[in-house]
């Protein structure tokens, strides 16, 4: 092994296993974070978009010209 014994090489090995899972796993999180976020601004874009379609019907139904 590594470090001269099969346990303490097993043992090495978990840890660089360890850290490399953990290191995915981060990745992971930020991508989902980021997805997130790009979902988020698209909601929030819809809503605005729904809003000013709906301001610009109210007015319209009052008489002010919109566009």
């Amino acid at each position: 092994a590594i470090a001269g014994d099969a346990g303490t090489g097993a043992a090495i090995g978990a840890v660089g296993g360890a850290m490399g899972g953990r290191r995915a796993r981060k990745h992971a999180e930020a991508e989902a974070a980021q997805q997130g976020a790009a979902q988020a601004e698209a909601q929030n874009e819809q809503a605005v978009e729904t809003f000013k379609n709906a301001a610009a019907v109210c007015l319209e139904g009052r008489g002010y010209t919109v566009g």
